[in-house]
């Protein structure tokens, strides 16, 4: 069976078997008080958890280490609740459609001259004294970090988004008052550093940016299709494309083939032959741009390369349907 091709006819014939929707209703569970606090934008925790993929995503393949990120806090403080450590402070913007807000990335002095020195190659030691390198080697970092992040806003929402850093210093800005959302990821470096990065903004404008979850479906960033409301079939559209018809079962042992595509390059024969060892061919893609995976030669899913143990992986970001899939094969 393992060797046999399938037609189309084949493909189509399996499809139309009866078979039971698969649900995932498993959730991740957020921090305690972002639950309870009603003050809280939701939006704000599915933009947090999308930033966490994107943070242990860029640094594992930066730092080819087995980093581990959490998002370990979601709030509201105060002003006179933010206080904060020697450190460096990165002011940045999102811009969603034609709304923007400011916020600011902290991180503690020790730990951004860790990330500096790993970014410049290093074996991770901490530093007294941050130099200018270490501050643009930060930001070059985070911006890698913002890239991975807007390249899985358009795969999952099908909005651009757009994160920028306009300065980095080690003062901390001057805050006015009233509310700030709080958001906090515990970034684990092994065998060299545990440690903490903060997201902070004032309330009312990232509210202007990110409309709650009782707003249009339009509207809502990072929303789940299962929490759609008034839109049934929608929702039902999407469970009828995850069914696995029972009569698939016979096929499931067929060997298939995975190549993962990095980009693609056209050439010219004489540039061809000019090519000699350390000649770099630049391909189409961003560097931020996920990878495609490909089955019998087809796109079935994009995902960002990390390494596991020593070897090259792809981390799934984005996949078809199970009906895609299969139907994939044989075309």
């Amino acid at each position: 069976m393992a060797n046999e091709e399938l037609s189309q006819d084949d493909i189509d014939s399996l499809l139309n078997g009866d078979g039971e929707a698969e649900q995932d209703d498993s959730k991740e569970d957020l921090d305690e008080d972002s639950q309870d606090d009603e003050s809280i934008n939701s939006a704000l925790s599915q933009f947090a958890e999308h930033m966490n993929t994107s943070l242990e995503d860029v640094l594992k393949t930066v730092f080819s280490l087995e980093i581990v990120s959490k998002f370990t806090d979601l709030s509201t403080k105060k002003v006179d609740e933010l206080s904060f450590e020697d450190g460096v402070f990165l002011s940045s913007k999102i811009n969603i459609d034609s709304k923007s807000a400011n916020f600011v990335v902290y991180i503690k002095k020790e730990f951004a001259s860790i990330l500096s020195d790993l970014m410049l190659m290093g074996p991770g030691e901490a530093k007294e004294q941050l130099e200018p390198d270490d501050l643009d080697a930060v930001k070059e970092m985070l911006s890698q970090v913002f890239g991975s992040f807007q390249t899985a806003y358009k795969e999952v929402i099908g909005k651009s988004v757009s994160l920028e850093i306009n300065d980095v210093k080690e003062e901390s800005p001057q805050l006015e008052g009233g509310a700030f959302y709080y958001m906090e990821f515990d970034v684990a470096l092994p065998n060299i550093k545990n440690d903490t990065i903060v997201f902070f903004a004032k309330k009312e404008d990232v509210d202007s940016v990110f409309e709650d979850d009782d707003t249009s479906e339009g509207d809502v960033p990072f929303e789940d299709v299962e929490k759609i409301e008034g839109d049934n079939s929608a929702v039902e559209s999407t469970r009828k494309l995850s069914k696995t018809p029972d009569n698939l079962d016979i096929i499931l042992d067929v060997d298939l083939d995975v190549k993962i595509r990095i980009g693609e390059k056209h050439i010219l024969i004489k540039d061809l032959l000019d090519l000699r060892e350390g000649s770099i061919i630049e391909l189409e893609k961003n560097i931020d741009e996920p990878m495609d995976i490909l089955i019998n030669n087809k796109v079935v899913a994009r995902g960002v390369v990390v390494v596991v143990g020593g070897r090259f992986g792809v981390k799934i970001t984005n996949i078809d349907t199970k009906e895609e899939r299969i139907k994939s094969l044989g075309e």
